[in-house]
């Protein structure tokens, strides 16, 4: 019977919206997201943020899907910059790949309708039916986040030490980390060349407002004898009522490379997140980046959401 995909009824949508709101709070919950009242606050907020009209939105498409008369399940989609994003998807029992086949096969046909050319979808490492959905099917990963939690006690680095970034340090590092990350961006596949530039500013513009004096923020230089060897960029947030850090940078010198010194920087970050009473660190990473995620993990960073990407 072939499979449909439908715009959900307006009668509907309060019914859809109360049930995604549950099943998003208990896969941030569960992965480790977020923790206790964040976890509701920044669900509410991507909710308000994205439904602020709820089914009169533009910019999103709830659908549900329909195989025959029965209805299995809705998806929740969005599209910017040439990719289609599959928000959220979820089934009314576990699907089998048959269904699932089906599903992405609408979801191309919509996507090419759209003139669009990527499919992105954000999985939490806790739920399954997403994983089975992307995996096998020509997706790969282009992006995750990874959390270390509790930090755990290590011996500090021998000889690298972490200096406060001067002034002057600053202003190179700023413009080399904004270039760089717009050729990851662009690399990931998620934007076009000019789209990553555009998206790098506005992010380095979001976490750095005053610069080296933005609230929040902690830079640094690492040195070994004296010498730089590599730049580290931490934020300070908040993650269930207490300090939490977030690595935003790390960079060793070209030169410097395949000497250690990038799991050093790592534990000395640790101490830094610490000091200022952080127990637990997050990062992104890029996909392709495979070396950096065998060093987090290696160190005992976990997974909590990937965001695969599928190119049509």
């Amino acid at each position: 019977m072939p499979l449909r995909l439908t715009p959900l009824d307006d009668a509907r949508f309060d019914d859809w919206r109360a049930a995604t709101r549950v099943r998003l709070l208990a896969l941030r919950r569960e992965s480790g997201m977020f923790v206790g009242g964040d976890a509701i606050e920044r669900v509410d907020e991507f909710l308000d943020e994205l439904l602020p009209h709820g089914l009169a939105t533009e910019t999103s498409l709830i659908l549900t899907i329909d195989e025959g008369a029965h209805r299995r399940g809705t998806v929740w989609l969005a599209a910017n910059n040439g990719v289609l994003f599959v928000v959220d998807l979820s089934f009314d029992s576990v699907p089998d790949a048959r269904l699932l086949d089906q599903v992405l096969d609408r979801l191309k046909e919509l996507a090419r309708r759209q003139s669009v050319d990527r499919i992105s979808m954000a999985v939490y490492v806790c739920d399954g039916t997403s994983r089975a959905f992307v995996e096998g099917r020509g997706f790969e990963v282009a992006s995750i986040q990874m959390l270390l939690e509790p930090l755990p006690p290590r011996n500090p680095p021998s000889s690298l030490v972490l200096t406060p970034m001067t002034a002057d340090r600053f202003v190179d590092f700023a413009a080399s980390s904004e270039a760089a990350f717009a050729e990851d961006l662009a690399s990931s596949g998620r934007y076009s060349a000019e789209d990553a530039a555009v998206e790098s500013h506005r992010q380095m513009q979001l976490e750095l407002p005053d610069g080296i004096e933005s609230a929040g923020q902690e830079l640094f230089t690492a040195e070994v004898d004296g010498e730089e060897v590599g730049v580290l960029w931490i934020g300070i947030r908040r993650r269930g009522g207490r300090p939490h850090a977030f690595i935003l940078d790390i960079e060793i010198a070209s030169d410097r490379r395949r000497r250690g010194y990038g799991r050093d920087v790592m534990i000395a970050a640790e101490r830094e997140a610490a000091r200022f009473g952080a127990d637990s660190i997050g990062l992104h990473v890029f996909g392709f980046n495979e070396a950096a995620v065998r060093l987090y993990e290696g160190l005992g960073y976990r997974r909590v959401e990937e965001r695969f990407l599928l190119s049509l």
